[in-house]
């Protein structure tokens, strides 16, 4: 919700004021009684818009809400008789509240925008892609930062910090079982093109996931290989043996997450269950966990850790993650999973659905 849009919400709420001029009062000069009154009518993202039109309105109180935990995002497109629209429904933990977006395509932006998928989410921001073409959307502010064309099909990708920034750079790898050569590519927001695509020997597997880390990104291949890509060096590395984990623990996509410099590996063992390894840098394997120290991990196409103490410590020791039509949780300490009663049902036939970190208050 832009400035103008708060205006006539406010103006529908309040009924606009009335008397002479010499009586108007300017809008940012509005009590913070009258602003929280006004901010209970309002659901939550519509808050946050509403506390960011000026400084004065930034007092008003918004629903109570864990900063820390992410939300849950489904995507999807719609249609109308002539536009298309980008359908963003957020559902928000402990408070059940769900709320949603459409952003109506310009014409110029639909044959490049529309069906494209999400590779990536970090930071509030998305990285999606279609074809050759890669470009960050915020579902929030509904900002669009295109890239250049990328002339390799890659499996994997993410960034590394907020698209916003200078230091953020993008990542995109290819690597299969069928050839030993990988393809790597980089670039940042505003340059004409990528990288020249460069060509290692790779470990002859698919990359299961792709982290970001103190200036590396970090691959995990299938069996558990683990290799890095230095960002100023443009410096590739296998850390590992190539065959680290049995075969069969990659029945499915494992799932590699970034804490505070650690690395986590969780692999699928069967429909409902999973098995946690945890990277050793001295002796670079990965090891066998039964505990993740008081956090919870979620999985998506960018998984996240997040800290499980105090107020949200009825979170830890769980893997959160997506499984139709629910949202489901699987607990270390029962080794059982569970349906998520924090996060809302899906209500769409098989939108993407991802989960991503709430706007900044």
């Amino acid at each position: 919700m832009d400035r103008a849009m708060v205006m006539r919400r406010l103006e529908e709420h309040l009924g606009g004021f009335e008397g002479n001029r010499e009586e108007f009062r300017r809008w940012s000069d509005l009590p913070v009684d009258v602003l929280n009154i006004i901010a209970e009518r309002l659901d939550f993202i519509e808050q946050l818009c509403f506390r960011l039109v000026c400084k004065n309105w930034r007092q008003a109180q918004v629903v109570p809400l864990y900063k820390n935990l992410p939300w849950l995002m489904e995507h999807s497109w719609t249609y109308d008789d002539k536009n298309v629209y980008s359908v963003c429904s957020f559902h928000l933990p402990i408070v059940n509240r769900s709320h949603v977006t459409h952003n109506k395509l310009r014409r110029e932006e639909l044959n490049d925008l529309h069906g494209a998928v999400i590779c990536a989410s970090r930071f509030g921001w998305l990285l999606l892609q279609k074809s050759t073409l890669s470009f960050f959307y915020n579902p929030y502010s509904k900002s669009i930062i295109k890239l250049p064309d990328l002339d390799i099909g890659f499996n994997r990708s993410t960034f590394s910090s907020v698209p916003t920034s200078p230091d953020c750079v993008c990542f995109a790898i290819q690597s299969s079982k069928s050839s030993s050569k990988m393809c790597l590519s980089t670039c940042q927001p505003g340059d004409r093109k990528w990288s020249s695509t460069v060509k290692f020997i790779g470990p002859k597997k698919a990359v299961e996931d792709v982290v970001y880390s103190n200036g590396t990104f970090y691959c995990v291949f299938s069996e558990g290989a683990l290799g890095a890509f230095c960002v100023a060096d443009s410096d590739w590395s296998l850390l590992t043996d190539v065959n680290l984990i049995p075969g069969e623990m990659f029945t499915s996509r494992a799932h590699m997450v970034e804490s505070n410099g650690q690395l986590w590996l969780v692999c699928p063992s069967g429909s409902k269950c999973f098995k946690v390894f945890k990277f050793d840098w001295s002796e670079k394997t990965w090891d066998r966990t039964h505990a993740l120290g008081c956090q919870a991990l979620f999985l998506g196409c960018t998984s996240f850790s997040v800290s499980a103490e105090g107020e949200t410590s009825g979170f830890a020791e769980r893997i959160y993650y997506h499984r139709d039509p629910y949202s489901s949780y699987y607990s270390l300490e029962t080794e059982q999973s569970y349906q998520c009663t924090v996060y809302p049902r899906v209500t769409k036939d098989r939108p993407e659905r991802i989960w991503i970190q709430p706007p900044e208050i």
